[in-house]
């Protein structure tokens, strides 16, 4: 099998000695979709399978669902949506488990990092989360009015109870969050994305382009930015837990292409295609992370004009809170 390197972000914090002036963006798409040219459907959901290692699960889902949508064969069976939810609640909790302690304080107890080789289903996800991450059941905690949130996080003893709590003390910078639109955006611009450069995958620009992978679902403002998104990552395990998430996969359909999307732990990924001839005549993968880092993502008002002091360590955890399963390096230019 044949490994490909998963995608690296760059985020570039340019400012005077003093402060943040701006942030930049860079991303290194994989490489995948030019293996897809001239392949057959089957080949391509083979060849995913094997060189895909991050989201695999909805990957391959929003692939099957993008080539049947380009030649206009029945979707895939709906059932095929229960590997996708797993798979994301899993991803979620690997992050929370191992990346999330050295960004927001202390550390899970070997024995409950141990525990996450056995999750294996969402009913041992639900009742490890009942203990260790809502302090009561999934279904109880989205009951939880958004006033009562605030309290739930100060009195519970888990760790993204007290990751919450101290994001919300430290929250200066109120934000107005909106839904992104991101299936009706790309399939307004169908076309234009399914051509897009590698080099301009985080180049998008005005005010049509969504500001996030379709983070939020509602509109709704929050103390901060970074309070925001430890929320939404809650709200969204617990949905998994309880069986009440969206949809986890679908299809749509603009002229002669295939559009196909799966929730995946980072937010809503795309797969569009062509197909000619039975073979794939084009191919466009479109991660969370075009929209959580493009030019129209929340990042930059979240840390323009901070000091480097608060600046440096905001900007990783907005980074993991945004895009928690994608590599990412932290740049800084104090000359700008």
């Amino acid at each position: 099998m044949i490994s490909l390197q998963v995608p690296v972000l760059t985020l570039t914090l340019r400012g005077d000695a003093e402060r943040v002036h701006t942030v930049a963006s860079q991303w290194s798409p994989l490489p995948v979709e030019r293996l897809l040219i001239g392949r057959g459907a089957a080949e391509v959901r083979a060849l995913l399978n094997t060189t895909l290692v991050l989201c695999r699960h909805a990957q391959c889902a929003a692939s099957a669902y993008a080539l049947a949508a380009a030649v206009e064969t029945p979707s895939p069976d709906a059932a095929d949506s229960e590997p996708v939810e797993l798979e994301a609640a899993r991803e979620t909790l690997r992050r929370w488990l191992i990346d999330f302690p050295a960004m927001f304080g202390a550390a899970w107890t070997k024995d409950v990092i141990a525990q996450w080789a056995r999750l294996d289903s969402r009913a041992r996800i639900a009742d490890f989360c009942e203990h260790h991450v809502f302090g009561m059941s999934a279904a109880a905690w989205l009951t939880l009015p958004k006033s009562d949130l605030a309290n739930w996080a100060e009195s519970t003893g888990t760790l993204p109870a007290r990751w919450l709590h101290e994001l919300l003390e430290r929250a200066e910078r109120p934000v107005t969050v909106m839904p992104a639109n991101v299936l009706r955006n790309v399939h307004e611009n169908a076309a234009a994305v399914l051509l897009a450069r590698d080099a301009n995958a985080t180049d998008t620009s005005g005010s049509g382009w969504p500001a996030h992978a379709d983070l939020w679902d509602a509109p709704g403002a929050a103390p901060d930015l970074a309070s925001a998104l430890m929320i939404l990552r809650l709200q969204h395990l617990a949905r998994l837990c309880a069986n009440r998430a969206s949809r986890a996969a679908g299809s749509l359909r603009q002229g002669d292409i295939g559009i196909g999307w799966a929730y995946c732990a980072r937010g809503l990924l795309v797969h569009l295609a062509r197909v000619e001839n039975g073979r794939v005549a084009a191919y466009r993968i479109v991660p969370p992370t075009w929209w959580n880092f493009g030019r129209t993502s929340l990042l930059p008002d979240a840390l323009r004009g901070l000091r480097w002091s608060a600046a440096q360590p905001l900007a990783q955890r907005l980074a993991l809170l945004l895009d928690p399963c994608a590599p990412y390096r932290i740049e800084v230019d104090r000359h700008a």
